[in-house]
């Protein structure tokens, strides 16, 4: 087992560096973020403002009445229950204890069922509306997939943190001062005997910590194998895998061997605890032991009374405990401050696509063109695609092929305004595609793409996208017989109100790949937009399946502008012009009877895909 990382004063000085130039870095300050979260607070649910006060006070009031009542209740006993003002006062604090409690009960439910959920759910919204609708490239770019993994961490510290942290500052203000008066009427001095053992114990604390922040790398890469590990062995879209080849006892051991790097740094942290919480506990008995023994030897001497002592003890608990607890909250703001820090800068993050108003779409005829098209992805040392240039015309059936890493689907997420280009413009009817308003862009388009998504809802709302009450009903059943899954559909227990996403729901059902791109295919019908772009929309399907898409291609592409990626050869007759892409680059352009009389690649490649159904045999 490696020995405890001792942090020398070099390791400290880089430590304090590092965390100056991390509060340095962000964009609020501590005030500025608590003001942003509970503005949002406010505005949602203004109940949860009014309950931390609520909350705060009727908890003081509660603990006050009990500290109180031990007093009477003594002196109560000692006078023989003779006293009726003792007894009215006593009866009156238990009461007091009661409703008090009752009231922290009711906020602090309401709080629990309905305000912390309300306000996670409203912070989760807008996480999820911005991971929607920022620029697609963006949820590909690391440092930002980082900067929203952090947001996603801090949704919980929002909406539960930001409220307990501000409640318990109130309450323990208020407990600081009161039994801070109520020592001061025995004796001032007992009053820093009290509360520095108590910061002393919280900056023990601190420094444990440290200790455990600054440690935290060593076992996060143990943390996430184990994570990773857990959710292959119960991932059901890996299970096939892990029984036909035998991973299970793999997994297993690699499961014990991450486990048992993270246990010798769980043994490191325990025994570095265990030190801390060792020293931790004899200051707060020497603190504990001078003032309660103060306290004994001034009622064994007469110097105060029973219930007085009883009073006094239990302010000197209240008092070390609102210290203790006072100092973690204002701890806490700075850990607050960094999580709504994190949550805000993803919200904020740039967008460089058109958001505004922007050129009005154009109606009737579309014509987009390629102008010296270079797009590179982030980090990559080469363009994907490179100078490239043509046109997809009004009404035309335009085909893309070309090896795999060519880069057309590239082009595809180019067309449609997924991704920006590096260099060069795409111009829709000759204006720059970045001068429309990239939602109204959007529109012009239906894309079947390569990783097809199925949500757990039916199937009919998989392919409208709208509830059953607004769908057109016989669109959709026209386009899943267009798209070649009507028949399946029909078979389905509910037919097209049957779920999907077995995993899910327990009568839903799961579609085969190629079942998955019919039904993609028909989602792309019924939006009907003008453009129709279809990447390897066949890749799933068996050779009859196919065939009767490619009948039904010249059908439901009329009056649309197609463009059409496959590495089938043989499916780009049916389209009216070829590119040919290579390297990113556009290498051959024409009809097929023209590429093929060219001689060059791709006739190449088609005769090496026909060579294998020559007669009936393969060639070798």
């Amino acid at each position: 087992m490696q020995k405890i990382t001792k942090r020398s004063k070099k390791k400290k000085k880089e430590d304090r560096e590092k965390y100056r130039a991390e509060i340095k870095s962000r964009k609020y300050g501590v005030v500025q973020n608590l003001t942003y979260a509970m503005g949002e607070i406010w505005s949602i649910d203004k109940k949860m403002i009014f309950s931390c006060f609520a909350f705060a006070v009727s908890y003081y009031l509660a603990r006050l009445c009990a500290t109180l009542t031990d007093k009477y209740v003594v002196e109560l006993a000692a006078a023989g229950f003779g006293s009726t003002n003792l007894l009215m006062i006593c009866i009156m604090l238990i009461v007091g204890n009661k409703v008090f409690g009752s009231i922290q009960n009711i906020v602090g439910n309401y709080q629990g069922f309905i305000g912390f959920n309300n306000l996670y759910n409203h912070f989760a919204l807008k996480l999820m509306h911005k991971n929607m609708t920022t620029d697609y490239e963006n949820n590909e770019k690391p440092g930002i997939s980082d900067r929203l993994n952090k947001a996603r961490d801090s949704l919980s510290v929002i909406s539960l943190n930001v409220v307990i942290n501000i409640r318990g500052t109130l309450r323990h203000t208020l407990e600081f001062f009161t039994y801070s008066a109520l020592l001061t009427t025995l004796d001032i001095r007992v009053l820093p005997v009290v509360v520095l053992p108590a910061v002393a114990c919280y900056n023990i604390e601190r420094h444990k910590m440290k200790w455990i922040w600054n440690m935290q790398d060593n076992w996060q890469k143990y943390d996430r194998q184990l994570s990773y590990i857990q959710n292959v062995g119960g991932d059901f879209s890996k299970a096939k895998d892990v029984r036909v080849f035998g991973m299970q006892e793999w997994l297993e051991k690699a499961f014990s061997r991450s486990l048992s790097d993270r246990l010798n740094w769980l043994r490191q942290q325990d025994a570095w605890e265990f030190r801390h919480n060792l020293l931790s506990t004899i200051v707060s008995f020497i603190g504990n032991f001078c003032t309660y023994g103060y306290l004994i030897w001034l009622v064994a001497n007469g110097g105060i009374g029973a219930g007085d002592f009883v009073l006094y003890f239990n302010s000197v608990f209240r008092l070390k405990e609102a210290t203790s607890d006072w100092c973690n909250n204002m701890s806490g703001y700075q850990w607050i401050s960094g999580n709504i820090n994190n949550y805000r800068e993803y919200l904020e993050t740039e967008d460089i696509t058109n958001r505004d108003k922007g050129v009005n779409i154009p109606d009737g005829e579309y014509e987009i063109e390629f102008r010296n098209v270079t797009y590179t992805y982030g980090g990559a040392e080469k363009p994907t695609i490179n100078n490239l240039s043509f046109t997809l015309h009004n009404g035309e059936k335009l085909a893309l092929v070309g090896l795999n890493g060519a880069g057309k689907t590239t082009i595809v997420k180019l067309m449609c305004g997924l991704y920006d280009v590096t260099d060069g413009e795409i111009l829709l009817n000759g204006v720059n595609v970045k001068e429309y308003n990239r939602e109204e862009y959007f529109k012009l388009f239906s894309a079947v793409f390569q990783d097809i998504s199925v949500l757990a809802v039916s199937v009919a709302e998989n392919i409208t996208g709208q509830p059953e009450a607004t769908m057109d009903k016989k669109l959709l059943w026209d386009c899943m017989k267009k798209a070649g899954i009507y028949d399946k559909v029909m078979t389905l227990p509910q037919r097209e109100e049957t779920p999907l996403v077995r995993s899910v729901y327990q009568d839903s059902v799961d579609l085969s790949g190629g079942e998955k791109q019919k039904l993609a295919l028909a989602k792309a019908l019924y939006k009907g937009a003008p453009i129709l772009l279809l990447d390897e929309p066949t890749a799933a399907l068996d050779a009859i399946a196919e065939q009767k898409m490619y009948m039904n291609y010249l059908e439901f592409s009329k009056a649309r502008s197609s463009l059409f990626i496959s590495h089938r050869l043989a499916s780009t007759r049916f389209c009216d012009r070829i590119i040919m892409i290579e390297n990113g680059t556009l290498a051959e352009c024409g009809t097929h009877a023209e590429l093929m009389e060219l001689g060059g690649k791709y006739a190449e490649l088609f005769e090496l895909q026909s060579s294998y159904y020559n007669d009936g045999e393969v060639s070798i």
